[in-house]
């Protein structure tokens, strides 16, 4: 068969598959023929093509719709046929039945097993199933008092929207969703159908929305006209339209964000160390400037102040991601353009983003200047002229991290996808080698610190909390790190520590005694003698 292996299927075969099942449907098949076409169906939904856009769509949309029809084929009684990714399902005769209903339930795997195929002929409501279970639910509502002779209904139930191929809806994050067709013959008189849907999950992402839609055949696109929704759960969606068709619900997920807290602590404490460190240590350079080059006082007053700004930033302009709000939060039924829900930039976060990102730099370029000044002053001790140097420091040190930032930022960022530029947390490099090859082409530049940073994206959760930890202690104590190494360290910081140290007033202390006598009648035998000596006794 041509579907006998689904895994190679090409997007000409699906098409020619579906043409040659939409023949065998139209003409009244017999129950061998129902069932082969079905099974054929039922494989082309397990076909694994990266690009399905390219299936012929006029192909697929006469396919499902025949579906539709061949499942109203059934004029007495139930028929059910059930291959692992699709269900037919017919039922006739009604009588006065106010409402069809049917169930479908997951069993071990995700494929479609008989015995959890449910369907309830007279019944208003949805039953009460908000189980686990639960794959999908639907209910035809029909209007009370009517003529049910010659009516049918039929179920068609996909595994995924593989037959489905929205230009509108994009799915970056690779997940599918489970199609539902429900249809009556022409004249029955409808009420409205309610639908349940089970949840999919994303890796590591969490529910942000979801829309309630159907299949509309005039555009080849999802639609949400006459369907809205009907509350949300963490087991099931709900939805209720004003018409049958093939149903389906659109989902949009966001990043599941997962912050250690103790790191949260550590950065705060560690940033608040350095701060204080940074600002003693820029006082101290100032008033001791006389002491030494301009050119050193100029490289270490402008790396402790590009680091003092910095962890300002961090510490007053970085919020973690708010927490997750629970399922279809919007009551609105609209359209989604995709699976990932992305937060449209308010410009904030992005602006801050952008003066860590800069600040950051000037540090880093900073710090090359400082080790360049001390390699010149190796070779030419006695230099005088410091001039162009500082000239070329100042544009090198705060104009090339500028124009770093800028081109960067107009490369990647736009408002509706500004995590382009910035990201919410550390993301995974698949390739080792690229792990190894960037710590080692950056450590010159950053120094054994940010090199950890860069080992926190090695996939291992015990190795990121560890190395987590000695990354957030390293760096955000640099500040620290460096008013003891060129501030703490010197002889004047120490003589004009001392010197205000003795300016603190020492509080005195006046030593008094008394005696206590603890038996009656007793007397005081002891007594106590001083004598003066002169010191020049000693």
């Amino acid at each position: 068969m041509l579907t006998s292996q689904p895994t190679r299927l090409t997007p000409d075969n699906i098409t020619t598959a579906a043409k040659i099942v939409t023949q065998l449907l139209k003409s009244t098949p017999t129950e061998e023929v129902a069932v082969a076409a079905v099974a054929t169906v039922s494989q082309l939904l397990s076909a694994n093509i990266p690009d399905v856009g390219t299936v012929n769509s006029s192909a697929t949309n006469s396919l499902t719709s025949e579906l539709a029809s061949f499942s109203l084929q059934q004029k007495e009684g139930e028929s059910l046929l059930v291959q692992p990714n699709l269900v037919v399902q017919s039922v006739g005769g009604l009588g006065a039945s106010r409402g069809v209903e049917f169930l479908a339930q997951t069993g071990l795997s995700d494929q479609f097993v008989a015995d959890r195929i449910h369907l309830n002929t007279s019944t208003s409501q949805l039953s009460n199933d908000n189980t686990s279970a639960l794959s999908v639910q639907i209910l035809i509502q029909l209007h009370p008092g009517a003529s049910r002779a010659g009516e049918s209904v039929g179920f068609v139930l996909y595994q995924n929207d593989l037959l489905f191929q929205s230009v509108k809806f994009k799915a970056p994050l690779g997940t599918t969703r489970r199609v539902i067709s429900a249809s009556l013959t022409n004249g029955g008189r409808l009420g409205l159908v309610e639908l349940r849907f089970r949840p999919t999950n994303a890796t590591g992402a969490v529910l942000h929305d979801f829309a309630c839609v159907f299949w509309d055949y005039a555009v080849s696109d999802w639609s949400t006209a006459g369907c809205r929704k009907n509350g949300s759960s963490n087991t099931s969606l709900g939805c209720v339209c004003d018409h049958t068709t093939n149903f389906a619900v659109l989902m949009s997920f966001r990043n599941n964000y997962a912050y250690a807290e103790a790191l949260n602590w550590i950065s705060i404490l560690g940033c608040s160390l350095s701060v204080a460190g940074a600002s003693v240590t820029i006082i101290f350079q100032i008033l001791t400037r006389r002491s030494r080059k301009a050119n050193v006082t100029l490289l270490l007053v402008s790396i402790c102040f590009s680091l003092l700004v910095f962890y300002l930033l961090f510490l007053l302009g970085i919020n973690n991601h708010p927490p997750n709000s629970p399922p279809g939060a919007k009551e609105a039924n609209v359209a989604l353009p995709s699976d990932e829900h992305e937060e449209r930039d308010s410009g904030v976060c992005t602006a801050v983003a952008a003066l860590l990102h800069y600040f950051l730099l000037a540090t880093f370029a900073w710090n090359t200047l400082y080790a360049t000044q001390i390699f010149l002053l190796v070779l030419r001790p006695l230099a005088q002229n410091d001039r162009p140097f500082t000239i070329a420091a100042l544009v090198a040190g705060w104009g090339f991290p500028a124009a770093v930032v800028a081109v960067t930022l107009g490369a990647t960022y736009t408002p509706q996808h500004p995590l382009n530029y910035r990201q919410e947390e550390f993301t995974r490099i698949s390739s080792p080698v690229k792990k190894v090859l960037s710590s080692l082409s950056l450590s010159v530049v950053l120094g054994l610190s940010w090199v950890l940073g860069y080992l926190l994206l090695i996939d291992t959760a015990s190795s990121n909390n560890v190395v987590g930890i000695i990354f957030c202690v390293l760096t955000t104590t640099q500040g620290l790190q460096i008013f003891f190494l060129f501030t703490a360290r010197t002889s004047a910081f120490k003589k004009k520590l001392s010197e205000l140290l003795q300016l603190i007033p020492v509080p005195e202390i006046a030593l008094h005694h008394r005696k206590f006598v603890l038996w009656k009648g007793s007397r005081d035998k002891t007594s106590e003698s001083y004598t003066t000596m002169s010191t020049s006794q000693f």
